[in-house]
């Protein structure tokens, strides 16, 4: 099967994991892919080792190249890219189908592009629960929703012995309990980290030698340079690194991870508890939980005083935090894998293009 696939500026985060992972998997049972983008990052490409794929620039002589490529199915991410998904799968007469990643409609919303468009998809791929809620919620055809959860890759994503060879590189304590918090610093998601940061001066009185790790970038960088504690006391480190292209490094260098979405996902596959933020706080990913939390229905905005009370308590009670891991690790095994969700979404394209 030959597949374009669309996005639009992919520089690093848990939709470029997400797209290389699915690329990875495609190719490496056989199909073709051209990843068509508006930019892409090298360190993005270089993820990707296979003779069956190709990448294109958007440009105004792309279109041609693309009609050579022969397309059996386009497949597009948001934003710009499902409308010119869209109007390739028009004018080569190819079925389209759009993943979509967050709260948003773009597309598919009640506007004269989003009826253009609805009408022109077959499916609409939701990657979580919570997703697939806000899609039924809002788009104008939602009986073409269906979710294909994310994809983790778990050669990549799996328990390793801690680094404490990256623990000395990034100044750590070695025998200290590590926190790392990993979000895009945009759209309010750099506002419980913030939070966060504010709390440290007190959390270090109540506990010694702890490591807190920021990864992650974005627009609100600045803000969240600017809410660093000027002092801290009790051993306490805390760091501010930019995105990893080898993000498992530091799943397995933390105790717990505060995240969502494919960061909670990817943790949990390293077997590392994970306590859910995102907006605000969701609580402790576990076994009577996980449905929920990833349908977002348990986020909710937090006072200083009960985040530190949160905080304190996890750490303390290693036991829970345990349990959590292992309970969140089954799930993602079972649920997550993605050599099992390449499959669903090649029986979706198979879908659609025995009907073309």
């Amino acid at each position: 099967m030959r597949i374009v696939m669309l996005a639009d500026h992919l520089v690093q985060g848990g939709l470029e994991t997400h797209i290389t992972s699915i690329i990875n998997g495609l190719t490496g049972r056989g199909n073709e892919v051209l990843l068509y983008c508006a930019s892409c990052s090298p360190s993005i490409i270089s993820q990707i080792n296979s003779r069956h794929f190709k990448f294109l620039s958007w440009s105004e002589d792309a279109f041609d190249e693309i009609n050579r490529f022969n397309p059996d199915i386009i497949h597009s991410h948001p934003f710009t890219a499902i409308i010119k998904g869209k109007e390739i799968a028009t004018l080569l007469q190819k079925p389209f189908v759009v993943t979509m990643h967050g709260l948003y409609d773009f597309g598919f919303d009640q506007s004269p592009l989003g009826n253009e468009i609805s009408n022109s998809v077959k499916r609409i791929i939701a990657v979580d629960f919570r997703v697939a809620l806000h899609l039924l919620n809002n788009v104008i055809q939602p009986e073409k929703i269906s979710i294909i959860r994310n994809g983790i890759d778990l050669n990549t994503f799996r328990p390793r012995a801690r680094d404490e060879q990256l623990m000395d590189i990034l100044g750590l304590n070695r025998k200290g309990f590590t926190i790392s918090l990993i979000s895009r610093f945009d759209d309010d998601k750099e506002k419980p980290i913030i939070q966060f940061l504010r709390c440290i001066p007190e959390l270090a009185k109540r506990v010694e030698d702890l490591n807190i790790i920021i990864v992650g970038d974005g627009g609100k960088r600045k803000e969240v340079q600017h809410s660093f504690p000027i002092e801290v006391s009790n051993g306490v480190k805390v760091k501010l690194i930019s995105w990893q292209e080898k993000i498992e490094d530091i799943y397995n260098i933390s105790d717990l991870v505060f995240g969502s979405g494919r960061v909670a996902l990817e943790a949990l596959a390293c077997k590392v508890p994970v306590y859910a933020m995102w907006e605000g706080f969701g609580g402790l990913i576990s076994k009577k939980n996980h449905d929920a939390i990833m349908q977002g229905s348990t986020f909710r905005q937090v006072d200083d005083y009960e985040l530190l009370s949160i905080i304190t308590g996890l750490i303390n009670n290693p036991k829970e935090l345990n349990q959590a891991a292992q309970e969140g690790y089954e799930a993602v095994y079972r649920h997550h894998d993605c050599k099992e969700i390449v499959i669903q979404l090649i029986r979706t394209y198979e879908q659609y293009c025995m009907d073309n």
